[in-house]
């Protein structure tokens, strides 16, 4: 057992990386296409509704005299039945659509990857590269527009018309790439149940799905799913507990949570472990003053100060800054 993945067959990634770019484009452009085709067939129903309706009442007055009147208002009623079968459709077909965009990503990938199914290599690639595609899609709801120039004056409206129309795709999307890395992860684990690597990575990948969990709406999900990032830095804890690389992982994985007493004590032992590591010690003295436990704190600036230590002066202007 090893912290970091075993080396007996090369794994040269430099041509997968060098191709995940035109994978990440191709399947950001194909979800554009899927989530812009839903909301312009909304548009349209309602643009032939409304035209519909202004001209029922523009000529209601020669209509109700009429048996015209008959087949107008069941043209409107006709429109909107439609209309709800031809969304309720598109709603059932949208999350398979997603699904399809996920596995499409997934079998690109598979298809470069030097290392065979199996191997952490390949398992831990897949995931980083589906936990990346995720990334791409931060606050991609906003942006799902390129606005010109000449309409700059109505950008706000125009990203919260495209945020309002397109944040649940892009949280469900999301969602099943983050799902799928962690797939990945489980399928590894089940081969070498104690690679560290694999279950930082996982811990990793824990942790970016708390964030997108994280909120009113998915109260419960958040706090299980941050549950077995924890689970998984305790794992790491366990079985390697004076490894400097483990116990960043961990102070890492415990500033991403939101945990910072945790991430305090990880920075602790890494310190120990790494004593002469000044980097560590300003560290440390940051999330001191950030807690508001200001004497430490002075501790810290006062040894690197006699050790002439750069940053000593940058730390000192974080006393006082404990919300």
């Amino acid at each position: 057992m090893s912290t970091l993945l075993d080396n007996d067959l090369e794994f040269d990634d430099a041509f997968f990386q060098h191709n995940l770019p035109q994978y990440y484009r191709a399947i950001l452009k194909s979800f554009r296409k899927v989530t812009h085709s839903f909301i312009t067939f909304n548009l349209l129903y309602l643009t032939l509704f409304a035209t519909e309706l202004f001209s029922f009442f523009f000529f209601l007055p020669i209509l109700k005299q009429s048996v015209g009147f008959a087949f107008a208002l069941s043209g409107l009623f006709l429109t909107c039945f439609s209309y709800f079968v031809v969304l309720f459709y598109l709603q059932a077909k949208k999350p398979e659509q997603l699904v399809q965009l996920k596995d499409q990503f997934i079998q690109s990938c598979r298809q470069i990857l030097p290392a065979p199914q199996g191997e952490a290599q390949h398992h831990l690639a897949l995931a980083d590269a589906l936990s990346k595609l995720s990334t791409y899609l931060h606050d991609f709801e906003w942006n799902f527009y390129n606005i010109p120039k000449v309409f700059s004056p109505f950008s706000k409206a125009i990203s919260k018309f495209s945020a309002y129309c397109y944040a649940e795709d892009v949280f469900n999307l999301k969602l099943l790439l983050l799902q799928a890395a962690v797939d990945e992860h489980l399928n590894q684990i089940r081969v070498t149940p104690t690679d560290l690597e694999v279950h930082a990575s996982l811990a990793n990948t824990y942790v970016m799905l708390s964030k997108v969990y994280k909120g009113p709406l998915y109260k419960e999900k958040y706090q299980a799913t941050a549950h077995k990032a924890i689970e998984e830095f305790f794992i790491l804890s366990n079985y390697a507990p004076n490894d400097p690389w483990v116990h960043e992982q961990l102070a890492t994985g415990y500033r991403d949570l939101g945990m910072p007493k945790e991430e305090m004590q990880e920075v602790e032992t890494l310190l120990k472990l790494r004593s002469q590591d000044k980097e560590i010690l300003y560290r440390l003295g940051n999330l001191y003053f950030s807690q508001g436990m200001n004497a430490k704190g002075l501790q810290v600036y006062e040894e690197l100060k006699r050790s002439n230590y750069k940053k000593a002066e940058d730390l000192i202007r974080s006393y006082g800054t404990c919300n």
